[in-house]
């Protein structure tokens, strides 16, 4: 079904996540999103040739065609097409003005200054055409004493500040890895690509838009960075617990590794809590009486709980709690969450076919446009899938022009290299 981006094309030049996801949404609202890979350096998220981690690959299976079966490249490319060209290779210039000439954005989560190297930063191509948008997902952003460096997940939480609002009270940092990092970062690019075509349709010209993705994630602790600037007063993280709630936990549950959070409040929801438990002994004694009373004795309070909680399924017990008003939820991992009634009613499992690894159940994006309510409607490409194609079809290539192309290296169908996503399981 047709999306509000629909009639728009971006050239995606990405790696890894954030970039990918942020073109993923894009294709998802109806853009038409050409992926451009190099031969010799293709995404990373596509793995090694040969020797990859099983756990990268459906049914734990690495096969003779590995860099096109990797569940990494393959749950965030969906609906993309695909277009192998090495831009250092003579000839790839002109291949490269003519994809420019009918583009509307130019999507890039390279490290600074990669893009004008390639030829393709924003000055060469706002000459090719005055209304292409560039949207730039740095690591950090420009003018300060890290604005070169490269980024990735893990390295840009800590810089952010999010490692200091995570932890238990030995101040040891914790870091989540790249959970919230990437997908800040490419929803980030999303609001700069649709607010950039807004600008462009009133001023008639495209523009640059920086995503520095340290900033972006820096948003999202803002109340804390705000509290630090107003009154001086530094969080000190202490594990699960919080300021206005106690118990507030993760507790164990029958099972291995099932766990159930709960949160409580106020009084009554303390005495359901105690009442479901069968903690009657405790629901009157002094030293649980209040919410404060309750975080002063919270490592005592944590280990009654869950030695109540291992005796029960975690999904009975959240059913149980939540009826009595008791704030509860239990800890899904990725199966259980794909597997949930939620999950499908909501529309959040799509299924779809792979021309290599078949037909495949992936997530789906939560945009709901009532009108113009967009889709997944392919799986992710194979390397170069769409090369003549795009050629042929986008840019009226004869058959003598892309076959002059494919023998000079400008295009491929196949990598050249591997890629730095790890050959052992994490």
């Amino acid at each position: 079904m047709k999306g509000p981006l629909s009639g728009i094309r971006v050239l995606e030049f990405t790696t890894a996540w954030s970039g990918p996801f942020a073109g993923r949404c894009l294709a998802y609202l109806g853009a038409d999103v050409i992926k451009v890979e190099a031969p010799n350096h293709p995404d990373s998220w596509r793995g090694p040739r040969v020797g990859g981690a099983p756990i990268y690959y459906p049914d734990l299976k690495p096969g003779i065609d590995a860099q096109n079966q990797s569940v990494l490249f393959n749950s965030q490319n969906i609906d993309k097409r695909s277009i192998a060209l090495n831009l250092k290779a003579n000839g790839a210039d002109a291949v490269m003005r003519d994809l420019a000439e009918d583009a509307d954005v130019v999507l890039a989560n390279f490290a600074p200054g990669v893009m004008d190297r390639l030829g393709v930063g924003h000055h060469a191509l706002s000459q090719i055409n005055p209304r292409i948008i560039l949207v730039e997902m740095p690591a950090f952003g420009p003018g300060g004493p890290a604005s070169s460096h490269q980024g990735m997940g893990k390295t840009m939480e800590p810089a952010s500040g999010m490692t200091a609002l995570m932890g238990y009270s030995d101040g040891t940092p914790v870091l989540t890895g790249p959970a919230l990092m990437d997908p800040a970062g490419g929803l980030h690019a999303v609001a700069a690509v649709v607010t950039a075509l807004e600008l462009r349709e009133r001023t008639g010209t495209g523009t640059r838009v920086l995503v520095p993705q340290v900033e972006a994630a820096a948003s999202w602790i803002g109340e804390y960075i705000l509290e630090q600037t107003e009154t001086g007063n530094t969080w000190a993280p202490d594990g699960n617990h919080i300021c206005d709630a106690a118990p507030h936990a993760a507790y164990p549950c029958r099972g291995d590794e099932d766990w159930i959070t709960i949160s409580v409040r106020d009084e009554t929801a303390w005495a359901s809590l105690c009442e479901v438990l069968s903690l009657a002994d405790i629901v009157d004694d002094p030293r649980f009486a209040t919410v404060e009373a309750r975080q002063t004795a919270q490592v005592e309070l944590d280990a009654l709980i869950g030695q109540r909680t291992r005796n029960h399924d975690k999904c009975d017990l959240t059913a149980r709690l939540q009826a009595r008003g008791v704030t509860a939820a239990p800890v899904l991992n990725g199966a259980e969450i794909a597997q949930s009634t939620a999950m499908q009613q909501a529309n959040m499992i799509v299924s779809l076919d792979h021309p290599v690894v078949g037909r495949r159940e992936y997530s789906s994006l939560a945009f709901r446009h009532s009108r113009t309510p967009g889709s997944h409607r392919n799986a992710a490409p194979t390397f170069g899938e769409h090369n003549d194609e795009i050629l042929r079809d986008l840019l009226k290539y004869d058959d003598a022009r892309i076959s002059h192309l494919r023998e000079t290296g400008v295009i491929a169908d196949d990598p050249t290299a591997d890629t730095d996503t790890p050959r052992r399981n994490l």
